[in-house]
């Protein structure tokens, strides 16, 4: 079992990246235009404003000319042109279509990294990207804290109340999912015994980690990353019990975590890893080695670090940050 870090102190240098997105996460996409050189990412809603506040930092200690790091957001506008003179494209909204739009793009480099929250999947084309870990996260489900969902539930409870379908959906639960290609999508179901194929309908789709369906309505459930979830009013996040699982489904790594919100003083979640998709070919380039490798400045430098667990994320084993480990 993983244990949860405490959280860190925001070191003075990295102070600036973490404020920088406590009121709404309110931070320009991407800050700046990114030049042919700058490493750009897109993809993941989970991951989307730690790399902000990375970029950020990362950003302020390197001059121009090098080579600055810019993270598209998941949703924004429709489309974006990653650098300049790229070709404009619709903006990859979740880690499959980050990892997706990184493929597409092949070696134009007018992407270079897609933000991920999973891990390698189905895709034969993803076996030429590593899929870099740089930190832990835990995913539970959220309610209103008003809710008429118990706060605890079990994974085989989980299970049921997504696996329904019309007109056996379960009385007073209201369940979301977010959309497809979803990195937290596919994480949830396959923590709770379910596929594509048994997802039952009575779940409807919401934007990932988009709380209002679920503060409004004190029948919603939705997963909810802890770190995304941390401290947004009216939240609840929930407490799962793995000790009840669907018949064959193997224990899933449980992580405790103290959320600042709810009854509960711990909860138990579902921990799993934050990634930075790239090229097998860009991996060991020092323009890519030296921000997201195991010696890079995202494992290594106290402001990163900083930054990574002054936004609720755990930090990665120092065995297995900037490797490609699920």
């Amino acid at each position: 079992m993983r244990s949860i870090l405490g959280k860190a102190a925001v070191t003075l240098g990295a102070a600036a990246a973490v404020l920088s997105l406590a009121a709404g996460n309110a931070v320009a996409d991407p800050g700046f235009t990114p030049l042919t050189g700058d490493i750009v990412g897109v993809g993941s809603d989970t991951s989307q404003d730690l790399l902000d506040g990375l970029a950020s930092q990362y950003n302020s200690e390197t001059a121009r000319p090098g080579d600055w790091l810019a993270s598209w957001r998941a949703t924004g506008s429709a489309t974006i042109t990653p650098k300049t003179g790229a070709a404009e494209i619709t903006r990859p909204n979740g880690s499959s279509a980050g990892i997706n739009a990184l493929i597409a793009d092949g070696d134009a480099h007018t992407i270079d990294f897609a933000r991920s929250s999973r891990w390698v999947g189905s895709n034969p084309a993803e076996a030429n990207y590593s899929f870099l870990q740089f930190a832990r996260d835990g995913l539970t489900f959220a309610t209103a804290t008003n809710s008429n969902v118990p706060a605890t539930r079990t994974t085989a409870q989980l299970h049921d109340i997504y696996s329904r379908s019309t007109p056996n959906c379960v009385p007073l639960v209201k369940p979301y999912i977010p959309q497809p290609g979803s990195g937290t999508r596919q994480f949830f179901l396959a923590s709770i015994g379910l596929t594509e194929g048994t997802l039952g309908n009575c779940a409807a789709v919401s934007q990932e980690h988009d709380a209002s369906v679920v503060v409004n309505d004190a029948n919603a459930i939705a997963p909810f990353s802890i770190a995304r979830g941390w401290g947004v009013q009216g939240l609840r996040l929930g407490d799962v019990d793995d000790s009840s699982r669907p018949a064959g489904l193997p224990a899933n790594l449980i992580a405790q975590d103290t959320p600042p919100n709810g009854a509960l003083a711990t909860i138990n979640v579902y921990d799993r890893g934050i990634y930075n998709v790239v090229r097998n070919s860009d991996v060991n380039l020092p323009k890519y080695d030296n921000v997201f490798g195991p010696n890079g400045w995202i494992c290594t430098d106290p402001d990163a670090q900083a930054i990574i667990t002054g936004q609720h994320f755990r930090l990665a084993d120092s065995l297995e940050c900037g490797q490609h480990v699920k």
